[in-house]
């Protein structure tokens, strides 16, 4: 029988190398060359281990890594699809201000928690696996893309092309809060846009020949705002505003985005009729609405809380706690799960202030997590 965390403590030194490495490269999701550089160096990895590579060339953002590995003779056809980003919401810069640093059996460093650990966890556990004779009966295909922090719009195409068929995907984020907890429920996201046209006026000398577009906004927005149903998971958030010319005309056109979110596909169908259906009060202004939602409900069906059951019960197997939690956030697990396929989120590490100053990963929970990652390719 493996002894699946001597194995990975047999690896800590490569893991925590590579994660150094791909932390000291920054990549924020604006930075095409930054994000090209790391994809290549992802891509040259993955092919050291007989992975069939595509490099998937992108004109705006970072190039996105995928890699696949048939099933050995007479495995299973269900593939097992693994799911990481590589680009991180901090400007080039931030590491010489924050630093790469390890203090109080922490590791600390912009993007290391979210999530360049999963990404190192990912291709050492494959390593190791490959190494030790114990890949699995079945395919893995990988992908790295480097657009998941501002919603995966070049990469869409890519996680749902690779998810079909999949007996299972892991997705290498970060887990949930400072338990580091699986995330079995994701809320939909959806962002709109409204903009309202009025007519300009002469705020003080023909104020009633006017339309103000941003009264009309405002109208709006308190609708937008009583839309909110907290306890069953429904938050509607005007985030951005803007519109007028002068402070002395009355204001032609007016703005808003809106941050919805929603535990189901029902709840997301309701609001997004209910918004749609916004009509503007105000004579002499129009109302125009777009957008929608760009992630759909990762829900808990039964087949994601067995899978959450296998994953928390190898990791009490091993002698540290997993739990499983629900977040508002979304991540590309939204997009497997509406794919049918049983996704299992918050693998990758577990640490603290994701997105945030002090952004951080524990040192011996790392290795638990490599572990985990290796028994789950291993033997699901």
């Amino acid at each position: 029988m493996t002894d699946w965390l001597a194995l990975a403590k047999s690896h800590k030194t490569e893991l925590f190398d590579l994660i150094e490495k791909l932390v000291l490269i920054e990549t924020p999701t604006s930075d095409k060359a930054a994000n090209d550089y790391i994809s290549s160096i992802a891509a040259d990895l993955m092919k050291s281990l007989g992975g069939d590579v595509k490099v998937h060339t992108q004109d705006k953002y970072g190039d996105h890594v995928t890699a696949e590995w048939p099933s050995s003779e007479g495995g299973t056809n269900q593939h097992a699809f693994i799911v990481g980003h590589l680009d991180t919401v901090w400007p080039i810069g931030t590491l010489e201000r924050m630093g790469y640093a390890e203090q109080d059996g922490r590791l600390y460093g912009p993007g290391v928690l979210d999530m360049k650990a999963g990404i190192a966890t990912t291709i050492i556990g494959l390593r190791a696996l490959q190494k030790e004779g114990l890949w699995p009966d079945r395919p893995i295909k990988i992908l790295f893309n480097t657009d998941e922090e501002v919603g995966s719009p070049s990469s869409r195409p890519l996680v749902e092309e690779l998810a079909k068929g999949a007996e299972y995907a892991l997705i290498m984020e970060p887990g949930q809060a400072g338990a580091g907890a699986l995330k079995t429920q994701r809320k939909g996201l959806g962002e709109f846009r409204l903009h309202v046209e009025g007519k300009a006026s002469h705020a003080g000398a023909f104020p009633e020949r006017g339309a103000s577009a941003i009264h009309e906004l405002s109208h709006r927005i308190i609708e937008l705002q009583a839309m909110n149903d907290w306890p069953n998971g429904i938050t509607v958030n005007t985030g951005l505003i803007s519109g007028g010319s002068a402070r002395n005309t009355i204001p032609a056109s007016a703005e808003a985005v809106i941050d919805v979110r929603v535990r189901t596909n029902e709840q997301a169908a309701e609001i997004e009729s209910t918004i749609r259906a916004l009509t503007p009060t105000i004579e002499g202004t129009s109302l125009t609405i777009t957008g929608g939602f760009h992630r759909p409900p990762m829900e808990r069906t039964p087949e994601l809380a067995e899978l959450a059951r296998k994953l928390i019960g190898w990791s009490n197997d091993f002698g540290f706690e997993l739990t499983e939690e629900s977040t508002g956030g979304g991540s590309d697990a939204n997009l497997t799960a509406a794919m049918g396929v049983p996704s299992a989120d918050g693998l990758g590490s577990k640490g603290l202030n994701p997105h945030a100053e002090g952004e951080n990963i524990e040192i011996s929970e790392q290795v638990n997590r490599l572990a985990l990652f290796m028994k789950a390719i291993n033997s699901l």
